[in-house]
């Protein structure tokens, strides 16, 4: 899977000095360059601006040392498809106009700590090459993240957003941190995104649906004290290297599937929330419960596999009926009509018991088998009535 769009060589860049940049953002100019090399520090913090008041929330203000006032930026910003290689300072910035660093790559730290986007926003298949710093930020016309990679330590901490919240098939590297953000006025997107460290969610607000579909979660993944108020939560398809967090996300999947009658989903989630909880179990516990309650009997939730896994009892113990000669006379396909009798409690009387109502006679040797067939063919029977009037007739 390839992540961002920064595939050009180095011969390919124009060299630009970071100075004439930031120059251009104190005189409220227009920035537009694309397949650039950004050579020294794009720093906008020795700028001379003008700024406003702010209203900061406690995290801002007390853990995250922001000011109450913020630095306006009058520029058009586009850099895109580029290499800036210094160490990159937008932070504490309010940025009314489109900003767009898709397709670029960031070389060192970059920063946007406590900066507000207004206008059109777009990191789409960015590269961070270290730490991106994106708590206390605001975006009110939605967060565009789609095929972003980051290497370093993503900090999303505080994040806010109005919008919708694109982060697609995006890779995070180390510590993905999204601890107390808050995504609200569209969806939030993202699936086939890779977490291959700790991934933080913890106290979150997510005020619409949420998608966290075909993920790999590879680290420990905490959703604890978080709100889900829209529709829709799911993590369909997605792996979990910790059974612990798929555990947790699972079940929170399925509470929310339940509660919006969305039975179907519910019971994936349910299934992998069992799954789950069954990986954690001691061996002696874990293999059992493997073959016997979720392959076969799959958690409640599949009646069509119970029905599979009957027919393939009918089945096989027809063809030892019929290999070991033990019904007298019979044919493969009187064999297999008997095993489905026998499959049923009451065919086993008709079958087995008085064996004059049915016209085959079981030699003696083969009533245990037979027995046991029964005892078999009924609990799956019986399993799967139940499962089946669970799903599909509540």
């Amino acid at each position: 899977m390839h992540y961002g769009r920064f595939i050009q060589g180095k011969d390919d860049l124009k060299d630009v000095n970071a100075s004439e940049i930031v120059a251009k953002i104190g005189k409220g100019e227009t920035v537009d360059l694309d397949h650039a090399r950004i050579l020294g520090d794009l720093n906008i913090g020795k700028l001379n601006l003008p700024n406003r008041s702010i209203r900061r929330t406690d995290l801002e203000t007390k853990s995250l040392g922001l000011e109450d006032s913020i630095s306006i930026i009058a520029s058009i910003i586009k850099i895109t498809n580029s290499e800036i290689q210094g160490v990159t300072n937008f932070g504490e910035a309010a940025f009314s106009q489109e900003f767009d660093f898709s397709g670029s790559r960031f070389k060192d730290i970059a920063d946007f700590r406590g900066s507000k986007f207004d206008g059109p926003t777009d990191f789409t298949g960015t590269q961070f090459s270290e730490e991106a710093l994106f708590s206390g930020t605001q975006f009110t016309g939605g967060a565009l993240f789609e095929g972003c990679l980051f290497d370093g330590w993503a900090d999303f901490l505080g994040f806010r957003v109005i919008g919708h919240a694109q982060f697609r098939r995006c890779q995070f590297n180390k510590r993905a941190d999204f601890l107390r953000s808050r995504f609200s006025g569209y969806t939030v997107d993202f699936s086939e995104s890779e977490f291959r460290g700790q991934t933080i969610f913890r106290r979150s607000m997510f005020c619409e649906d949420t998608y966290f579909c075909r993920c790999v979660f590879i680290g420990d993944l905490d959703f604890s004290g978080s709100q889900f108020k829209g529709d829709v939560l799911t993590f369909k398809h997605s792996e979990f290297s910790k059974p612990k967090s798929q555990e947790d996300a699972c079940r929170r999947a399925k509470n929310i599937s339940e509660k919006n009658g969305d039975r179907e989903e519910a019971g994936y989630h349910f299934d992998r929330e069992m799954d789950a909880r069954r990986r954690q179990r001691p061996w002696y516990l874990r293999y059992p419960e493997l073959v016997f309650i979720q392959m076969i009997f799959g958690y409640g939730v599949h009646p069509w596999r119970l029905m599979t896994w009957w027919g393939i009892i009918v089945t096989s113990f027809a063809f030892l009926f019929w290999v070991a000669k033990g019904i007298e006379g019979a044919t493969i396909f009187d064999c297999i009509k008997f095993s489905f009798a026998t499959a049923i409690a009451p065919g086993y009387i008709a079958s087995v018991i008085n064996p004059g109502n049915s016209g085959y006679r079981l030699v003696s040797e083969y009533h245990a088998l037979a027995m046991a067939e029964t005892i078999i063919g009924t609990f799956l029977w019986a399993g799967f009535i139940a499962t089946f009037a669970r799903k599909y007739m509540k």
